[in-house]
């Protein structure tokens, strides 16, 4: 069989499947009844018996659950979608797949970090991925026995992280620059999947693809800008610094934005690019839902329209981390008890 012939085959699975899976997604019916739960206990149960996150939770105990645990328990879901995906994949598509695992490892580099920082690094047992464990290329199980920094540096030695953990050691009495670290910790992994859509893609494929990469790092910069601006009064030289620097806005562009005044002179900067038409466009209810309501709306039209397999996957991956954000909202929010119509608002369709 031509090589062509099993790529084309490769990729309509991969499309097929890709769609399919969006298509168990939580319906609006299951986000009615996950904003009536009363307790965390009832939306662990819902999940379970409802929705297609009950193989995931298979053997927990809802009545027992630590809230800390279902996150962690409901990513691995995703986890396990995009593996599934890249089974079908060609080996120049499985780029993404390394993207996803890497950004799984930041992820629990920073949890636990955090965890350091506010003095409950033992916690981190009880939201450690487990079953992830041996998905990922460094040992998340020392993660377990971290209670400094330097615990954390031990743990990942030899591994691609050691020099930029290196880098952000605080020095003795200071805490750890969580928001610094976790830029650049994402700064080289964007970095690499662009390299390499760069290097082992050509043509269309390669423009479309660097098209939607930069396109949502752009919807996360504006999305850090204002928020900075709005609720921390930051200025350009403290925004610079926690940005992503790679997108469609030239580098110029962005300087001016976080050069503006107030959060209304960065939307009105913002209306002049190509960001403008897809903000206004969009329903949303507070600035920090932004990011996430400009990623659902690309990708959807993506997960729908587009004939690329890799797209149709990063679509599928951004959109059930939406998803898992809204699960994650509601059950902070009936922890506090929030009424379904306060629920309503923190969401993100």
């Amino acid at each position: 069989m031509a090589l062509s012939m099993v790529s084309s085959m490769a990729s309509n699975a991969i499309l097929a499947k890709a769609r399919a899976m969006y298509g168990k997604s939580l319906s609006e019916t299951d986000y009615k009844q996950l904003m009536d739960c009363r307790n965390v206990s009832e939306v662990a149960a819902y999940l379970k018996t409802r929705t297609n996150y009950k193989d995931a939770l298979t053997g927990l105990n809802e009545n027992e659950v630590h809230r800390g645990q279902l996150e962690p328990i409901l990513r691995q879901t995703i986890y396990y979608d995009i593996f599934a995906l890249s089974r079908y994949a060609m080996d120049k598509s499985l780029t993404f797949t390394d993207f996803i695992i890497s950004q799984t490892e930041i992820d629990q580099i920073i949890r636990c970090l955090t965890l350091v920082n506010i003095g409950k690094p033992e916690e981190y047992i009880y939201t450690m991925p487990s079953k992830l464990a041996k998905m990922t290329k460094i040992d998340i199980g020392k993660f377990v026995q971290v209670r400094s920094y330097d615990d954390m540096i031990s743990a990942l030695a030899g591994t691609k992280y050691a020099p930029t953990i290196r880098k952000f050691r605080p020095k003795d009495g200071e805490r750890i620059n969580i928001a610094l670290l976790e830029a650049e910790l994402n700064n080289h992994n964007f970095a690499t999947v662009i390299e390499a859509i760069r290097t082992t893609r050509s043509g269309k494929d390669r423009d479309d693809l660097l098209n939607m990469i930069t396109a949502m790092l752009d919807f996360r910069n504006i999305s850090r800008i204002i928020r900075l601006k709005k609720y921390y009064h930051y200025d350009k030289e403290r925004i610079i610094p926690l940005l992503i620097p790679y997108g469609r806005l030239s580098e110029k562009t962005r300087d001016e934005i976080c050069e503006a005044s107030s959060v209304n002179e960065v939307f009105d900067m913002a209306n002049s690019t190509y960001l403008g038409k897809q903000i206004s466009r969009l329903q949303y209810n507070d600035v920090s839902q932004l990011a996430n309501a400009l990623l659902s709306m690309y990708c959807k039209h993506h997960l729908r329209l587009s004939p690329n397999p890799t797209i149709v996957m990063i679509s599928y991956y951004y959109l059930k981390e939406i998803e898992l954000a809204n699960i994650v909202n509601i059950i902070e929010a009936t922890r506090y008890g929030l009424s379904s119509d306060e629920k309503e608002k923190m969401l993100v369709r």
